[in-house]
């Protein structure tokens, strides 16, 4: 494997559910270690600036989030089942039957599956529901969930995922590319600027529970200072059979840069740049208007004065869910885009 796909894999197999991305901080920093200031704020935002060469240069912020969607224990029941909640918005039709890991009170992983009443026993075509279904971890009962397994209201768990890589379609399959590939972008961007110095300083920001409503954003906000934003996410696509959409962000055609979502309007100067970017560096590209969703971009565009925000982003099948699938171009025409943005952005007059 090279060594994006390696990155990739450590980041998307890490366990990091909104409010407990600790495991994914560590790994982050160990990947930054001498390469900038990193700082860390209270809610747990990773901050790693690196110095421009350039006296007073531009600042350019880039966000990446480290949480995943996850589940969290919210009773244990009798015949030792567990019910819970969603830490963020899960594809619940997708969810029976996912193998799931528990983190116990001991730092210890215990194996589970998402259960449901079996289709012999169902009444009709019955909707999947969250409070329908429940993780069994093979206990057999409440005291023993409690004493044996020392899983407790609270416990946080995440799917169960292997890493696969194939060569054939250049594309990987895992967990949490929202937005662990994100992350990974923004880490291979800090080690190219080291190497390859730019004018501009960079402030690269790694935000915590993005997943239920960017509040590691909306903290950060509070005391950010930077004249450009560029959120870089993991950006669900839409080139499925069934999705019923008109196409705009599929796997394998380019990176994803966004105009709007109902919680953001892009900059159009930024807009234009990576346009103009784009064509001189022949990047495979795809520019976006999205009816739904929204990312951390709508706080910090908010920031201090206001930035000048746009997001970017590789496609990502099935987001959301237990799996989801990348194609390794699709990162690699981000990475590129990432770099050439930061070392032009301090030529480009914003309003």
């Amino acid at each position: 494997m090279n060594k994006s796909v390696e990155l990739l894999k450590e980041l998307t197999l890490a366990t990091g559910p909104s409010g407990f991305e600790h495991e994914v901080g560590e790994i982050i920093k160990k990947h930054l270690q001498g390469v900038g200031e990193i700082t860390t704020d209270s809610i747990g935002n990773i901050l790693c600036e690196i110095e421009g060469t350039k006296k007073d240069s531009k600042k350019v912020v880039l966000a990446a989030h480290q949480d995943e969607i996850g589940f969290m224990v919210s009773n244990i029941i009798e015949g030792g089942f567990l019910r819970f909640v969603t830490l963020g918005g899960w594809v619940v039709e997708s969810l029976p039957t996912t193998a799931v890991t528990l983190i116990n009170s001991d730092g210890q992983k215990i194996p589970g599956v998402i259960g449901q009443i079996p289709p012999h026993y169902k009444k009709g075509d019955a909707k999947v529901e969250v409070d329908s279904l429940y993780i069994d971890i093979g206990a057999t009962s409440i005291k023993d969930v409690t004493e044996s397994f020392k899983i407790e209201v609270g416990t946080i768990a995440v799917p169960t995922t292997n890493f696969h890589y194939n060569e054939v379609s250049n594309t990987v399959m895992s967990k949490a590319f929202d937005d662990r590939v994100g992350v990974a972008a923004m880490i291979e961007l800090a080690h190219a600027v080291v190497k390859y110095p730019i004018e501009s300083t960079l402030i690269l920001a790694f935000t915590v529970q993005e997943e239920v409503g960017t509040r590691g954003a909306k903290v950060l906000s509070n005391y950010l200072k930077a004249d450009v934003a560029v959120i870089v996410e993991g950006a669900p696509a839409d080139d499925s059979p069934s999705s019923g959409l008109e196409k705009q962000t599929i796997m394998g055609k380019g990176f994803h840069y966004r105009a709007f979502d109902p919680t953001h309007i892009s900059n159009p100067t930024l807009v234009t740049l990576i346009k103009k970017i784009s064509k001189e560096n022949k990047l495979a590209n795809q520019i976006a208007v999205r009816r739904g969703g929204g990312t951390d971009a709508s706080q910090l565009a908010l920031a201090h004065k206001g930035i000048a925000t746009i997001v970017v982003g590789v496609p990502v099948r099935y987001a959301h869910s237990p799996y989801s699938l990348i194609s390794l171009g699709d990162y690699d025409s981000l990475t590129q885009l990432l770099y050439t943005v930061c070392a032009t952005i301090g030529d480009i007059e914003l309003p």
